[in-house]
């Protein structure tokens, strides 16, 4: 939480955008996944952002996320596991 004191008060920030989440298009046992983070780097190559997975959906911490509720990081990990989850593993090829 963030606090400002404004003359003699202190005042409570409330955050510009609420938590969203998006949902999963695939059924997972929470247990399993929940709370697992996945690094996907940003568009630039400079950095990267965190794509978790909570018991309400995939939440994304770029800024993109936080106004749209979605993103192509959250969306790229939502594939990448519905893939592996039915059994489609990449194949790997030795030179």
């Amino acid at each position: 939480m963030v606090f400002l004191k404004c003359g003699m008060s202190i005042v409570q920030v409330m955050p510009k955008f609420k938590q969203s989440y998006m949902k999963p298009s695939f059924a997972y046992d929470k247990s399993i996944f929940e709370g697992l983070i996945w690094q996907e780097p940003n568009s630039k190559g400079t950095g990267t952002y965190d794509v978790t997975l909570e018991p309400k959906g995939f939440t994304c911490d770029c800024p993109g996320f936080s106004f749209r509720g979605k993103c192509k990081h959250s969306q790229l990990v939502n594939d990448r596991v519905e893939r592996a989850i039915n059994g489609e593993v990449p194949q790997y090829y030795t030179i």
